[in-house]
């Protein structure tokens, strides 16, 4: 697909900034226009010895930004940590950790007065955002550069960092929705605690019996602020085609859906009303909601808390079950000197390597993607790794790659979703609204 410029909600202000301030050239990449040939070679030669300085040893720093507020950011701090003490070309990476929303706030303005990180990670929902602004460096080269085998990585993981045929990121995680379930409270409504739904009635069903409103205890929790694609891919239904911008929200398929969901939150009451995800999460984590569609972050929580749950794959519809596929990729900005780059590509390749994306998995519980990796014995016996691999198997790309995907999330799926859930609107009203606002959006 084509990646369409965008200027929408907050990254087009920020992106507005570039045009404002000018994409002038730092220190480290200063532009060549109207120098002469002279010039040129000379600044050319110095980047060739200063990359070649940098990989003799020469000290090298790299600022780092991530949006892993949680337990998950610990994880990643000990790694860093740990490839700060033991590689061997001089490299210190600097890491700053903040939330989605502040990361995403800062970091447009900052590429656009050269003031950027090295270094970022971040969802790869936001790639083709970034890309259409021409906000990140192209790193087609990398696997090249690096000798890493693109081979031994799972194509589905592999093929999320790239936006028009170009790669923009180095995987760093991937997952899809599980679906989360307590089986304590599976066994106290009568239920086999070893037996999870596998399709949307049996979901139905279940969250019924699951639901006690005198415990504040529900079956099923669905935050309002989220999409729900599974479902409407379960029951052959969609949102859009990226590939040809279209609308494809108002069909028989998606209605019958909606009518589904709004009976178990407004009529059936399975889910805690109003809730967010936030709050979801920490229902779980106190045993209060028995099953929920999250991803694989939710593991160390409830470990922690000593919640006796198990992992299937988000349930099936009469189309067959589907999860929307997601991650975070390593991606460096536009800007960033030849230097820098390539010690951002070395620390890339550290992560790259099977003993990292061992540990990452063992302990945040996220699936493994390396072929060689899969291979290990203790990955093989780890039930949880085993269990959320097999739920990766059903992942499917949900506007991924496509610049104009957070503007239809936030201002068509999650308000329809919303609407439904809260019964603001009828599942009609909520469809016929979202399809005009979905027009709206890919008439861009």
């Amino acid at each position: 697909m084509k990646v369409k410029r965008v200027t929408a909600g907050v990254l087009a202000a920020l992106f507005a900034a570039m045009s404002v301030t000018g994409c002038g050239s730092s220190d480290a990449q200063t532009s060549t226009e109207g120098a002469s040939a002279e010039e040129t070679g000379t600044e050319a030669a110095e980047t060739d010895t200063a990359a070649a300085e940098s990989s003799e040893g020469e000290p090298v720093t790299l600022q780092f930004w991530n949006v892993f507020t949680g337990s998950d950011g610990d994880i990643l701090r000990t790694i860093v940590d740990n490839y700060n003490k033991t590689n061997t070309d001089n490299i210190t990476i600097e890491m700053d950790i903040m939330p989605n929303d502040t990361l995403q706030q800062k970091l447009p303005a900052a590429i656009a007065t050269q003031t950027a990180p090295d270094l970022v990670l971040f969802g790869v929902e936001n790639l083709a955002p970034y890309v259409s602004n021409d906000s990140l460096e192209d790193i087609s080269d990398f696997w090249d550069v690096t000798g890493v085998d693109k081979d031994n990585f799972l194509e589905n993981v592999t093929e999320l960092s790239y936006v028009d045929g170009k790669l923009y990121g180095t995987p760093m995680q991937y997952n899809v929705s599980y679906l989360y379930w307590n089986k304590d409270l599976f066994e106290a409504a009568g239920l086999d605690p070893d037996t999870p739904p596998a399709t949307m009635d049996e979901l139905a069903e279940y969250a019924e019996k699951l639901t006690d409103p005198s415990k504040n205890q529900y079956g099923l929790a669905m935050p309002t602020n989220a999409t729900y694609m599974q479902f409407l891919w379960a029951n052959g239904g969609d949102a859009d085609d990226p590939d040809t911008n279209t609308n494809l929200l108002d069909s028989e398929e998606n209605l019958k859906t909606l009518e589904w969901m709004q009976d178990l939150a407004v009529n059936k009451k399975v889910t805690p009303a109003n809730v967010t995800g936030s709050d979801a999460d920490a229902m779980l984590q106190a045993g209060q909601i028995a099953m929920y569609m999250s991803g694989p972050w939710q593991i160390n929580g409830l470990r922690e808390q000593g919640i006796n749950f198990g992992i299937a794959p988000c349930v099936a519809g009469s189309a067959g079950s589907f999860s929307p596929a997601g991650g975070c990729s390593y991606v460096i900005p536009k800007g960033t000197d030849e230097v820098k780059k390539q010690a951002a590509y070395k620390f890339m390749q550290y992560w790259l390597t099977d003993e990292v994306l061992k540990e990452w998995s063992q302990k945040n519980g996220f699936p493994v993607w390396s072929k060689s990796l899969a291979q290990d014995a203790e990955i093989q016996n780890d039930e949880v790794l085993n269990s959320i691999s097999k739920a990766t198997e059903i992942g499917r790309a949900y506007n991924l790659g496509y610049s104009l995907a957070s503007q239809i999330d936030n201002d068509v799926m999650i308000p329809m979703f919303e609407n439904v859930l809260t019964g603001a609107k009828s599942p009609e009203d909520a469809l016929k609204e979202a399809s005009a606002a979905m027009d709206n959006v890919l008439a861009q």
